[in-house]
């Protein structure tokens, strides 16, 4: 078991893994929770509240992936719940607010190994919520690309296809779909509301 003691002595590093919708980076954070549960290392995942699809105690990739996970609303949610876990994973970065970023330097600093998810940029195709504080903080950045729905090139960008009312949403296939750079293009007014 690791103490407090112990993780005091060793820097936990923070590592980011980002990309468009549909592009792996939940299956990646599912992988980590696995591995470190099969080396005996002490694990916490978490997502934001706000994603309720496929229950709300789990992360699940689309590609049917899934390990629990708890739900928080706030960065201080996380801090609350980490208990003794030597590696924490937080999937939809890109909702919590810019307070995750010292969250996650507080986590590192206490010795933790910190593995982040998210979107790095909304369906206008801009940086989305704490994500470019993360990258610019991060220790390793992984960078997932899906395959565009258009073309079938790589792609770097989340299409939103249905009209909702603000600037973020959840949702899966039925709202959104990968794109390329040459492919995509910002919601038409239209479907911006």
């Amino acid at each position: 078991m690791v103490t407090a003691m112990d993780r005091a002595m060793r820097r936990g590093r923070i590592e980011l893994i980002c990309g468009c919708m549909f592009s792996g980076k939940s299956e990646r954070l599912i992988q980590r929770v696995e591995q470190a549960g099969a080396a005996g290392v002490s694990v916490v995942a978490f997502k934001h509240a706000c994603d309720d699809r496929y229950g709300g105690d789990q992360i699940v990739a689309h590609s049917g992936l899934r390990v629990a996970a708890y739900r928080a609303a706030s960065p201080v949610e996380i801090l609350r719940g980490v208990g003794e876990a030597r590696l924490v994973v937080i999937d939809e970065a890109q909702f919590f607010t810019a307070d995750l970023v010292d969250a996650c330097r507080q986590l590192a600093a206490e010795g933790r190994d910190v593995v982040v998810g998210g979107l790095d940029r909304d369906s206008w195709g801009l940086p989305f919520g704490p994500m470019p504080e993360l990258e610019a903080i991060a220790d390793e950045v992984t960078r997932t690309r899906g395959v565009c729905a258009r073309c079938g090139r790589p792609a770097e960008y989340t299409f939103r296809r249905v009209p909702v009312a603000g600037k973020t949403m959840v949702g899966g296939g039925e709202a959104y779909e990968p794109r390329c750079r040459d492919c995509f293009a910002a919601p038409p007014i239209e479907l911006r509301r």
